[in-house]
């Protein structure tokens, strides 16, 4: 895996915009294995939690909270991912959960990502300090349900002393 060395420009771009875009993290070949490890694998869906997006479209859902030692979990605790989240962040980081969202060809439905630290916090996390990596395995065309963002800025500095409700 190459390092991942984040500019000051891609960094001052993620403070401004609470995200950011890393085109090429992984090369064709490492996408390939990605893909080949979820299509090949029985473990994932094995470990598969059929989700109901609202509109009676399933989508399956592999999650986990350990690294492990599988391609997933190499990638996970890369020090090009790390290094970059670490810089992100301003600190040390550690690997909260994995996910793998598993939608089928023509059938799957949609998968609604949500603010999530309500939950964080009471599970131990009391400063929204985390971030999120994701990584498409399949190309992302608006034809194969490509990921649509709504954002919420909120003003100000979130403070950790505020509980979140549920």
């Amino acid at each position: 895996m190459p390092q991942l060395q984040l500019s000051a420009s891609q960094l001052d771009d993620y403070r401004a915009a609470g995200f950011l875009l890393v085109h090429g993290f992984l090369d064709a070949e490492e996408t390939g294995l990605l893909q080949a490890t979820a299509k090949a694998g029985k473990r994932l869906d094995d470990h598969a939690n059929i989700m109901d997006d609202g509109a009676e479209h399933p989508v399956r859902l592999a999650l986990w909270n350990h690294p492990g030692d599988t391609v997933y979990g190499m990638i996970a605790r890369s020090n090009a991912l790390v290094n970059a989240m670490e810089r992100v962040l301003g600190g040390e980081v550690y690997h909260y959960h994995s996910k793998m969202i598993l939608k089928d060809a023509k059938v799957g439905g949609a998968w609604t990502w949500n603010q999530d630290y309500g939950y964080w916090y009471h599970n131990g996390v009391l400063a929204p300090l985390l971030a999120s990596a994701s990584i498409a395995l399949d190309p992302v065309t608006r034809e194969n349900g490509c990921l649509q963002a709504i954002y919420c800025i909120v003003p100000g500095p979130i403070s950790p002393s505020k509980r979140a409700g549920p």
